[in-house]
């Protein structure tokens, strides 16, 4: 008995010592969160890390196997800037900062995490452009950042993204077209425009996309036809097209508007009983 006794006290103290370890990260990581609060200022967060206490206790971290592997700091009072040393979190595969005062640019390094998943940075006070380069997260689903100040063109190595489902950066600045490349994105469920200084004629076809439910276009400086291939568009539920100065309908005659919860156009209304549609 004494025998089978000091066995389990053994079995339990080495998967003790083994659930301490698995929360004990690299220096290299721990740096980066120090520096992550440092820059974002963290005495003045909502909900602070106690430098004191051990790290698995901090606020909005998801540590497995030794590592970062997300961070949701959403509603936090965050203010200062994303540092570069972030890219170092190479575990790393969710970063929710949303609703915030996170100001600045972003970060390339936060494209070069090879696990990174999401990206959450909507409501925020960050600018500039976009990074350049996508070729690093393949991984990525999901890039909101809805609300900011983002200027300049949407970059066309966005398409090196390959796995993204989301992209929403409505209600910011950026200018020129849609790059015809992201039609390279077959599995993009969302895409949010909605809000910025877009313009010119979009050659995109939207057929591409057979897997969008969501699509935003609204308020911006769009011309021309409405873009080919909504229409075919199975899985669409929520459609805008308001604000801009399409100047024609057509490719709308066959939408197929059953399956919609949400149409908003400026110059088509559609029938209660069928799929044409009326131009005012």
């Amino acid at each position: 008995m004494k025998l089978l006794n000091q066995n389990v006290i053994t079995i339990f103290v080495l998967i003790f010592c083994c659930s301490i370890q698995a929360q004990v990260i690299s220096d290299t990581e721990k740096s980066v969160l120090l520096d992550f609060y440092k820059e974002l200022n963290g005495n003045q967060w909502t909900a602070k890390w106690n430098l004191k206490q051990p790290i698995s206790t901090w606020h909005g971290l998801t540590i497995k196997d030794g590592h970062v592997i997300a961070i949701d700091l959403s509603r936090n009072n965050l203010s200062g800037k994303i540092p570069k040393s972030i890219g170092e979190l190479e575990y790393l595969t969710s970063l929710n900062l949303s609703l915030n005062k996170v100001c600045g640019k972003l970060p390339q390094e936060l494209f070069y995490i090879p696990n990174i998943k999401l990206v959450n940075l909507e409501m925020n006070n960050l600018k500039g452009n976009l990074p350049k380069n996508y070729s690093m997260c393949e991984n990525l689903e999901e890039l909101t950042l809805f609300n900011n100040s983002f200027d300049g063109p949407i970059p066309s190595s966005i398409k090196d993204a390959s796995n993204l489902r989301v992209i929403n950066i409505s209600g910011n600045y950026f200018e020129g077209g849609i790059p015809k490349e992201i039609e390279i994105l077959k599995k993009i469920e969302v895409l949010g425009l909605f809000g910025n200084k877009l313009s010119g004629i979009i050659t995109i076809d939207f057929e591409q996309f057979p897997n969008l439910t969501e699509l935003s276009l609204a308020y911006n400086n769009f011309e021309g036809e409405v873009p080919n291939g909504i229409e075919k568009l199975k899985e669409l539920k929520y459609l805008q097209l308001q604000g801009n100065r399409f100047s024609s309908y057509e490719n709308l005659e066959k939408l197929n508007i059953e399956n919609l919860q949400t149409l908003d156009s400026d110059n088509v209304n559609f029938k209660d009983d069928s799929s044409e549609y009326i131009i005012d």
